[in-house]
């Protein structure tokens, strides 16, 4: 007899009014991080400075998904990639540290995916276009780089995201 495993379903949650953080090393010093990749500095991961808050969500779809099926499945949220997301993902981390982080997002990994911004990917040594996200597993917040493995996102990843209609 085969049994069949309930898929779960998507799910958003909001936070209201992040502003952005505009520059890697301000990132690492107000992050709440237990550490971070290296490689991460004002220079090779520069970021076109952004100013006002916004009211972001993180969306996870629960599944692996192809490498920019997030963008489609984000709209069928009402949502769309955070436009400029790194710097918003990196306000989000100092204005919400890990204890105060919701249990639905245990240990799942925080990235801020825009596939239509070249400013929000970066190459790191290997030349792989990477985008920034943070590694959350077990109580440990790590900023780092990460690229799409066998063109697909597993079900750990959770997507920064905005409204479709502002």
């Amino acid at each position: 007899m085969q049994t069949k495993t309930a898929e779960k379903s998507p799910f958003t949650i909001p936070f209201p009014n992040i502003s952005p953080i505009n520059t890697a090393e301000e990132a690492t010093k107000q992050g709440h991080y237990d550490d971070y990749y290296r490689f991460i500095s004002n220079e090779t991961v520069k970021i076109e400075p952004a100013k006002v808050p916004k009211n972001l969500h993180l969306v996870c779809f629960n599944r692996a998904i192809g490498e920019t099926e997030y963008v489609e499945l984000l709209r069928t949220e009402g949502k769309r990639p955070c436009q400029n997301a790194p710097q918003y993902l990196l306000g989000l981390m100092a204005a919400v540290p890990e204890d105060k982080m919701p249990k639905e997002l245990r240990n799942k990994y925080l990235v801020a995916a825009e596939p239509d911004n070249r400013s929000s990917a970066f190459t790191v040594e290997c030349g792989c276009r990477c985008f920034l996200f943070v590694y959350r597993y077990g109580g440990d917040r790590k900023l780092c780089l990460a690229y799409v493995v066998s063109r697909r996102w597993n079900d750990r990843w959770a997507f920064l995201a905005e409204d479709l209609v502002p």
